[in-house]
């Protein structure tokens, strides 16, 4: 008895931890535009030069300049373990790009940016 007590026990405390990280929903949420008909850029670096390259690239195109009106920069690692809530790798430099409810583009070269670029006005 003391056995089935203890399985019982262990089984609840490993359904509460493994409930306790955010949810694809929760981070999405966190993520995503607010506005519509605008994009959010969410870049995972912690290279200020890798930073300075998706900048570089995003103020060379007016028409991200014209749909990405918010950029944020995760720097920390602990933001990580949203790209693998999100079903990519756990490994950064990466951008996301989100409408309103979900992921639109991730890349980790920033020149495909001017690829994405060319297809928001078709």
């Amino acid at each position: 008895m003391l056995k089935v007590k203890l399985g019982l026990f262990l089984l609840v405390v490993a359904l509460f931890f493994s409930g306790c990280g955010p949810s694809k929903t929760d981070v999405l949420e966190k993520l995503v535009s607010k506005k519509e008909n605008q994009l959010k850029m969410q870049i995972f670096s912690a290279s200020k030069d890798w930073d300075f390259e998706v900048n570089k690239v995003h103020n060379s195109e007016p028409t991200l300049l014209k749909y990405i009106q918010q950029v944020t920069i995760h720097s920390e690692n602990d933001k990580l373990q949203w790209l693998k809530i999100l079903g990519l790798d756990e490994k950064s430099p990466v951008i996301l790009i989100f409408d309103t409810e979900k992921m639109v583009f991730h890349t980790n070269d920033p020149e495909k940016l001017r690829e994405f670029a060319k297809s928001l006005d078709k």
